[in-house]
C-alpha cells in the first residue's frame, strides 16, 4: 500500500508555489500595467561653436533615433531640437524646461513632450534626464521619461579645437493613465 505522505507534500508544495506566483503578480509595480511605450536608440548632440573649457554661448542641436520601440503602432521614432545655451566642456547642460516632438514610425500621430531637464556627471558620463508629459498627439495624455547618457568630453580635445559633438544611448518610457 502506498503512503499518502508524498501526495500531501506535493499538494503542499503546489500550494506554496501558487501562493508565491500570486504574490509576485500582486507585487509588480503599479505603473507596469499602464506602460504604453518603451524605446531604445541613440542621440547625437552637436555644439556650434565647439565646446571649450570656457563657458560661452553655443547653439546646441540634438538629433535622436529610436530604432526599437515596443508599441506596434509606433515601432520607431525620431526627434530633433535646436536651442541656444551657454556651455563648456565642464558644464554641458543645465536644468530647465522645454518641448520636444517625437515622430513615430507607424500609425501613431507625432507626440509633443513637455519636460523638465536635469543633468549630472556619473562615472565619466553626463546623464541627462527629461521628465514630463506627452501633452498632444500619440499617447497623450501620458507621463514620460527620457534618459540620455553622453560621454564626458575629453579635456585634451577641449583644449585643442574644442568638442563639436557627443553621442550616446537614450531610452524613452511612456506611461499611460
Amino acid at each position: 500500500m502506498m503512503s499518502s505522505r508524498p501526495l500531501r507534500r506535493a499538494a503542499a508544495l503546489l500550494s506554496v508555489l501558487a501562493a508565491a506566483v500570486a504574490t509576485a503578480a500582486v507585487a509588480a509595480p503599479a505603473h507596469a500595467a499602464g506602460l504604453d511605450q518603451v524605446c531604445v536608440g541613440t542621440e547625437v548632440t552637436t555644439f556650434d561653436p565647439p565646446l571649450t573649457l570656457t563657458a560661452r554661448p553655443t547653439t546646441v542641436t540634438v538629433s535622436g533615433v529610436y530604432t526599437t520601440c515596443t508599441n506596434p503602432g509606433a515601432i520607431t521614432a525620431t526627434y530633433a531640437e535646436t536651442f541656444p545655451l551657454t556651455a563648456s566642456c565642464l558644464v554641458l547642460f543645465d536644468s530647465g524646461s522645454a518641448l520636444r516632438t517625437f515622430t513615430w514610425g507607424g500609425t501613431e500621430a507625432p507626440s509633443t513632450f513637455q519636460y523638465n531637464v536635469t543633468s549630472s556627471a556619473v562615472a565619466g558620463q553626463v546623464v541627462v534626464t527629461n521628465t514630463g508629459v506627452i501633452t498632444a498627439g500619440g499617447f497623450a495624455p501620458a507621463g514620460a521619461e527620457q534618459v540620455i547618457t553622453l560621454v564626458t568630453p575629453n579635456v585634451l580635445q577641449c583644449l585643442v579645437g574644442g568638442v563639436a559633438s557627443v553621442s550616446g544611448p537614450t531610452t524613452l518610457t511612456v506611461h499611460g493613465a
